[in-house]
């Protein structure tokens, strides 16, 4: 398997993926619809996007390659569909938690994410993980430890987010399904129940300003998802990982906008993170000025 590089590119599909999820937390809140029809609308609305990405040749071939290696074996199908749960229910946690006041208990989750996934990335698929990139994943679990000691418990909200999104980004990359169009076929294996959802949960005709909403929020989570399953791809996974950081702090921010402010140790956990991200980004602009004249980087691209 040859030595996947991170590229600045990927950086910035990264940051952009993680501005246009806080920008869903933030809509999610206004609207007065569940859960599970919000999640039913982004399943829709998502796979309509790549409906529409078929129309050009490339993206069928790269579907008919994608089916191709599911038929290579016979449990690539069934992983494929074990993928296709893990992913539709964080879909749908990621709406359900800030409903439910279990919007810290889901922030806790992404926080412990990164880690989860550079341990996964360095000892499941041996990618390197550098000095500056030990020191931000010591620096993390720091900011952990304060968050455990201040608040000592753990619900099966941030459990279900830290350990299973880890074990799906893992395996998409381990076993080569991680293209462009995989979350396509991943979002029409959960249409059906999308679909059942709809029809049951939706209370009845909805005002043009909450279809409106519905749209939006599904419009940017396929966009958004796009990019940061493409940011995967572009990035080592312990690169990928630490880059997950951003999210997280930018649902703070949502937070602070929502009316939430922060309670105990919360300052002292994001402003560990924030040096951890300043080091990630020292780093990353380091890299970037240096890839120019790497002409193996060159050669990989």
């Amino acid at each position: 398997m040859p030595m996947q590089r991170s590229s600045p590119r990927g950086v910035l599909v990264s940051l952009l993926a993680s501005v246009l999820f806080a920008s869903i937390f933030y809509l999610t809140a206004q609207l007065s619809s569940s859960a599970e029809v919000v999640w039913a609308w982004r399943v829709f609305v998502t796979l309509a996007l790549y409906l529409l990405a078929l129309w050009h040749p490339g993206a069928r071939e790269a579907l008919r390659v994608l089916f191709r290696r599911l038929r290579a074996r016979w449990w690539m199908p069934l992983l494929a569909l074990l993928l296709a749960s893990i992913v539709g229910f964080q879909l749908w946690l990621f709406m359900w938690a800030p409903m439910h006041g279990h919007g810290l208990d889901a922030s806790l989750g992404y926080l412990l994410l990164p880690i989860t996934l550079v341990l996964g990335g360095r000892f499941i698929l041996h990618a390197p993980v550098s000095r500056v990139q030990w020191c931000v994943v010591a620096l993390a679990l720091l900011a952990v430890v304060v968050k455990f000691a201040a608040t000592p418990q753990l619900s099966w909200v941030t459990i279900v987010i830290c350990i299973p999104y880890a074990v799906y980004f893992v395996l998409r990359q381990r076993f080569g399904l991680d293209g462009p169009l995989v979350f396509g076929v991943e979002l029409a294996v959960m249409s059906p129940v999308a679909a059942v959802v709809f029809l049951t949960a939706t209370p009845g005709p909805l005002p043009l300003p909450e279809v409106a909403g519905l749209a939006l929020v599904g419009l940017l989570g396929g966009i958004g998802m796009v990019l940061y399953l493409g940011a995967s791809t572009m990035l080592t996974m312990p690169v990928f990982g630490l880059l997950t950081y951003v999210e997280p702090v930018l649902l703070v921010g949502v937070a602070f906008v929502l009316g939430e402010r922060m309670q105990g140790a919360d300052a002292v956990v994001y402003l560990i993170l924030a040096v951890a991200l300043a080091l990630l980004g020292v780093e990353g602009f380091r890299a970037a000025r240096r890839r120019p004249s790497d002409p193996d980087v060159s050669a990989a691209e």
